[in-house]
């Protein structure tokens, strides 16, 4: 508060001395009596020395002020600096092309060490020999199933998982239509071997048993030879069942 009213007191002094300097201004610009009463001298026009005086006088265009000057200037400038930065904007580019370039050779690189062929076709994933709804249609109607062919297909496309159940349902059907098992395609394996419980079967068929449940829901990996050895020993377990 004492501020303000310090500022407004300040504001009003200075308002009240204005008029004041305005008046005694004025007063000065009176001209005195001694000047008033001053007698004007005459003096004759001298033209020889205004020639001497206006020569080499320039009545052309005035000089631009400093302002004017700096304001012409400031094109040339700009024009001299855009060079420069379409320079910069240049190399940028060859900059990101370069590295764009590194980029993809390091790719290729990658690629060609693991074996990937990046030219040529995708690896796509083959249509399997036998579907899961081909195997789907055998299951239920295993007594009439006809599986030669399709064990044939598995093993030409080398999927051996497969050969190797579709021998093991062939065992199964020469079971049930033998009536040595009860076939019903929610039954478990244990549950078959608890019908051949006692029968001479018995051990053929836990063999094959074992040797599918590896294979299928083990994911034990067969090479051919692996595969040619065990299909000897399928189809011998096919015959016998087939035979009893």
């Amino acid at each position: 508060m004492p501020r303000l009213f310090a500022l407004i007191f300040f504001m009003l002094f200075a308002l009240s001395y204005l008029p004041a300097q305005d008046d005694e201004s004025m007063s000065s610009l009176t001209p005195s009596g001694t000047y008033a009463e001053r007698r004007i001298e005459r003096r004759d026009f001298d033209e020889k020395k205004w020639e001497t005086l206006k020569d080499g006088i320039d009545y052309g265009r005035p000089k631009p002020k400093k302002e004017e000057a700096k304001k012409e200037e400031a094109p040339q400038k700009k024009q001299e600096e855009a060079p420069e930065e379409s320079l910069g904007i240049s190399s940028f580019f060859k900059v990101l092309a370069l590295l764009i370039v590194v980029g993809l050779l390091v790719f290729l690189i990658v690629k060609l060490a693991g074996g990937d062929n990046p030219f040529g076709p995708k690896n796509t994933k083959l249509k399997p020999a036998v579907s899961a709804s081909e195997l789907e249609k055998i299951e239920e109607n295993l007594h009439e199933a006809e599986l030669e062919d399709p064990i044939r297909r598995a093993i030409a496309a080398g999927d051996y998982p497969m050969a190797v159940r579709l021998y093991y349902l062939s065992v199964l059907k020469e079971l049930a239509v033998r009536n040595h098992i009860r076939w019903k395609r929610d039954k478990t394996n244990g549950a078959y071997l608890r019908e051949l419980a006692g029968s001479n079967l018995y051990p053929t068929v836990q063999a094959v048993t074992l040797a599918f449940e590896r294979v299928w829901y083990g994911k034990v990996e067969l090479t051919k030879q692996d595969f040619e050895q065990l299909e000897l020993k399928l189809k011998k377990a096919v015959a016998t069942v087939s035979t009893t």
